[in-house]
């Protein structure tokens, strides 16, 4: 079975002393799946994107960044490096699946999603995302070897090991259950060979509305019992109203961060996410409301707000179904934050508008 979408996004950015940033993008993706009898199942994903504008040249290093691939195998090609436009393919899913009554056994570039909470997943020690990267819907992949046992409707048992493009070993357990119509679980392991790891969280409804929660605390395995470990943790709760308004509230707390936005706005922008780099500073906050204004036109404003370095980021989107296999959106990000010297800049907007056709 073969699916996926064709996509053109035009951008205009503007950050630090105003120049204008210019960005065309023409995106594919293709997702394959092979059925190849009741037991195996094989699985590609690709996205091929074309790119054009100043920003290719303005940007230092924007063909490495654009094609950086953190897997232990690298499965992206750069086709294209020109002055004003780039070519590149990835391969961010590529598997084989065995299952045999409640056993799975998946191999190859996956996503393994712990998360329970919708912005930052301090449980998902496999494929931390931003959320600023609206673009990218599947999110990235990790080269791993994932063992599910399921026990029952709602839970399961599951062993995942993966290694990173450093060569670096990720493999934790997870334990899930349902109980009194919650969600829960707890994970443990060893994070990229240098820390101990331990946590849990939960999804569920408080209220009428959902309520998750993750929590994860890592401890350095070098000098263990010298060294004091960290926690990260994040909390989480949306409520949608009968006439389809949508309100989602969310907060961090990051062991990790620094005190301020040391890096200014590119450590936000251009950040390569872990578990244990969910964002700069130790705290943020975010909300967003969204509703219906017809069955096919949807209005939605977020925002963010980090109290150290003042960090504020506002994002409205716009999005109209033309039909039912083509989207036409309008997506708006400002960001700002105090002055810090020699960083990239303290604020910043972008505006871009999007179709897509997916098959």
């Amino acid at each position: 079975m073969l699916k996926g979408y064709v996509k053109g996004m035009s951008a205009m950015q503007s950050y630090g002393d105003g120049e204008m940033i210019i960005e065309n993008t023409l995106h594919n993706r293709l997702d394959f799946n092979w059925y190849m009898n009741d037991n195996f199942t094989f699985t590609l994903g690709m996205r091929n994107r074309i790119i054009a504008g100043n920003n290719v040249s303005v940007i230092p290093d924007y063909v490495d960044y654009i094609s950086r691939d953190l897997g232990w195998a690298d499965m992206s090609l750069v086709w294209a490096d020109n002055q004003s436009w780039i070519g590149v393919s990835q391969l961010d899913r590529f598997t084989i699946d065995y299952t045999i009554n409640n056993l799975q056994i998946t191999i190859g570039r996956q996503r393994i999603n712990w998360g329970q909470t919708f912005v930052w997943n301090p449980n998902d020690l496999f494929n931390s995302y931003s959320y600023f990267d609206f673009d990218y819907e599947e999110k990235p992949g990790s080269d791993a070897v994932r063992l599910q046992y399921y026990i029952g409707d709602s839970g399961k048992i599951e062993s995942s090991t993966s290694i990173n493009s450093d060569n670096k070993v990720t493999s934790a357990l997870l334990y899930k259950f349902n109980t009194h119509g919650y969600d829960i679980q707890f994970l443990g392991g060893v994070f990229t060979e240098t820390d101990y790891v331990v946590g849990g969280g939960w999804s569920g409804s408080i209220g009428g509305g959902g309520f998750s929660a993750e929590l994860t605390y890592y401890h350095p395995i070098e000098n263990f019992a010298d060294s004091t470990g960290a926690v990260t943790s994040s909390i989480h709760y949306d409520y949608t109203f009968k006439n389809s308004l949508n309100l989602q509230f969310e907060a961090l707390y990051n062991g990790f961060g620094a005190d301020d936005m040391e890096n200014g706005l590119g450590g936000i922008v251009f950040m390569d996410l872990s578990p244990k780099n969910l964002f700069p500073t130790k705290f943020a906050v975010f909300g967003s409301g969204a509703y219906d204004v017809t069955p096919l036109f949807r209005v939605m404003l977020a925002g963010m707000y980090g109290p150290n370095g003042n960090f504020m980021y506002i994002g409205p989107t716009l999005t109209y179904s033309m039909s039912d296999t083509i989207e036409l959106a309008a997506i708006g990000q400002y960001f700002s934050m105090d002055e810090v010297e020699g960083s990239l800049a303290n604020a910043g907007s972008s505006l871009f508008a999007r179709l897509k056709w997916s098959f």
